[in-house]
């Protein structure tokens, strides 16, 4: 298949993709339709009625004259009318058809694998979901405007052809090399339009990387390195677009040129079909009143060209996301546990986020129902690792992960996300009020049950003393909280959805001692009602586990309750000591 064909076809598909999104928009896509055709009839007629008037006025036809003026007047208020209700109709079904698609894409885009999450720019998935969603939303404006532009302007031909054959056949060879021109500009464009496309996906992860991380670039004094970073990339993006600016500049010199040369061979054939009797001339100023309507045709159809690979280019990233294979999904089991009992067993699991190195090799344990167990070693051994496997965010190399004896890549992903909680050292904390914060984990939550996760997870005091209470609005990032009461917060959310397995990860390294003892008894409340695991470097905070796995090099060295490690684990001894001196 040529490379046109292949390109024909990648339209069509993505047309059909995208027809799903606008077809839902039923009536108002029903009337949209029905004024553009009016339209383009109207636009098929009004400029053979103009031409009329001239012919009526020369001809000194006066009854005739008002009749065509009339007309003339009617068909533009028709026009003026119809262009109002387009209008209506068109943003609409612009606004159902945006919301939808960039529904989709940030709900697709929440199923990619976590694996494909790093490797990728936060810049690709942002401006996929607002920039490349908006330019397809847009066409179902861009090629009704621009069809019915060509349909107008056809009827201009057609004026043409009825005044005087000639000239037509002027004008369609003239048409014809300006869009020639027209089309070579569009070829060069959009190959550098696709790189561009890729620069500015970069420029945008940094520049939302300079946002979240204002507090360190300032305080690290890196501003100057990252603003020489950032200004790297905007001048790569605005170089390709100067390039693509400026093969417009030189092609539209070139077009230019040409329609000057088209204009004077039109003066010169229509004084020789003057003196020869084949053209009035009146006819001959109409015609020639009309050659700019013949550049507005070429530019029409080669806009919807244009268009074309446009839309090709952002629906092709789009449904990357949406539709494709490009970034693979999670997929999950399809058992369904209403409950986890919260059994969890590893069976020789071994991982490594990259082929170069494993995190974790061969690791085999156990956990009981309701058990309270902690995972201890020193920093970069897998200890966090292990509860991205056990919530599933990242799959096993090798081996498998059991939960109530379910392979926990049988089980489905509600049986998952319903019966697991995460603590992390760094929550995140949304842009919402306190409450829309809360109301994540449990949608229907009442205030008692929010004030009550609260009070457990030693909040709730803080949460009252606030002007706005628990509709305060807490910024982006919580940055109004400070780094225990974001955490606090986010215990709070996870002790509100009532999982029955709940994982620490460092949950309580930012807090202070008084904070910290508070949250160790929220803790301690949720032994023998959840299987509980806390990963952590303050030994302080696990001594009163069930068990304590101590972790090294990818492996269980060795496991007990606390009295049992200090009598048989050398490494244990050593990072209890380390702490107790901290």
């Amino acid at each position: 298949m040529t490379k046109t064909g292949k390109s024909r076809d990648r339209l069509w598909i993505n047309i059909k993709r995208t027809w799903r999104y606008i077809k839902p928009c039923g009536w108002n896509l029903v009337g949209y339709a029905i004024v553009s055709v009016v339209e383009g009839a109207v636009g098929i007629v009004a400029p053979i009625y103009s031409a009329k008037v001239i012919l009526d006025l020369t001809g000194n036809l006066m009854e005739q004259l008002i009749w065509s003026a009339l007309a003339v007047f009617g068909l533009n208020i028709l026009l003026s009318v119809l262009t109002y209700f387009k209008n209506i109709f068109y943003r609409k079904i612009y606004r159902q058809t945006l919301v939808a698609m960039q529904i989709d894409v940030a709900r697709e885009t929440l199923k990619i694998e976590m694996s494909e999450i790093n490797k990728s720019s936060s810049g690709l998935f942002i401006n996929r979901m607002g920039q490349d969603t908006s330019e397809i939303a847009d066409l179902f404006m861009k090629y009704t405007y621009y069809l019915s532009s060509i349909v107008a302007n056809i009827g201009v031909m057609i004026a043409i052809l009825i005044l005087n054959k000639y000239m037509f056949i002027f004008s369609l060879v003239s048409a014809i090399v300006l869009f020639i021109i027209s089309k070579k500009r569009l070829s060069k464009q959009t190959i550098l339009r696709r790189k561009m496309r890729k620069l500015s996906e970069s420029k945008t992860g940094l520049a939302g990387e300079l946002v979240r991380g204002i507090a360190d670039i300032k305080v690290l004094g890196a501003a100057t390195t990252l603003l020489k970073k950032t200004a790297m990339r905007v001048e790569s993006v605005y170089d390709e677009e100067y390039q693509i600016q400026q093969i417009g500049t030189n092609y539209g010199l070139l077009f230019r040129s040409a329609m000057c040369v088209s204009q004077f061979l039109y003066l010169l054939l229509g004084a020789f079909l003057s003196m020869q009797n084949l053209l009035t001339i009146p006819s001959f100023v109409i015609i020639y009143n009309y050659q700019s309507k013949v550049q507005t045709l070429i530019s029409g159809i080669v806009r919807i060209m244009e268009f074309n690979k446009q839309f090709i280019v952002a629906a092709d990233r789009i449904y990357e996301v949406i539709d494709d294979d490009k970034f693979a999904k999670e997929t999950y089991g399809s058992t369904h546990l209403d409950r986890l009992n919260g059994a969890i067993e590893f069976k020789n699991v071994s991982f490594g986020y990259d082929e170069s190195k494993q995190i974790i090799s061969g690791m085999s344990f156990k956990i009981k129902p309701n058990e309270r167990v902690a995972f201890v070693g020193r920093s970069g051994t897998g200890k966090t690792t292990l509860l991205n496997l056990i919530t599933r965010l990242y799959h096993v190399d090798d081996g498998e992960i059991l939960l109530d004896g379910h392979n926990i890549e049988d089980l489905d992903k509600k049986t998952l996300r319903d019966n697991m909680s995460i603590i992390t050292q760094s929550p995140y904390i949304f842009n919402f009020s306190i409450k829309d914060n809360l109301l994540i984990a449990k949608s229907d939550a009442t205030m008692k049950e929010l004030r009550q996760a609260c009070k457990a997870a030693c909040i709730n005091d803080y949460i009252m003393s606030l002007p706005d209470k628990y509709d305060t609005m807490v910024g982006e990032g919580g940055v109004i909280l400070s780094g225990g009461q974001r955490q606090r917060l986010a215990i709070a959310r996870a002790l509100l959805k009532d999982a029955e397995i709940v994982l620490f990860d460092e949950a309580t390294s930012a807090l202070d001692n008084e904070t910290q003892s508070q949250i160790q008894q929220a803790i301690n409340n949720m032994q023998g009602i959840n299987t509980v695991l806390i990963v952590a470097h303050r030994l302080s905070t696990v001594i009163d586990s069930d068990r304590i796995f101590v972790v090294d090099q990818g492996k269980i060295a060795a496991s007990g309750n606390h009295k049992q490690l200090l009598k048989s684990s050398e490494l244990y001894k050593e990072l209890y000591s380390k702490d107790l001196q901290a």
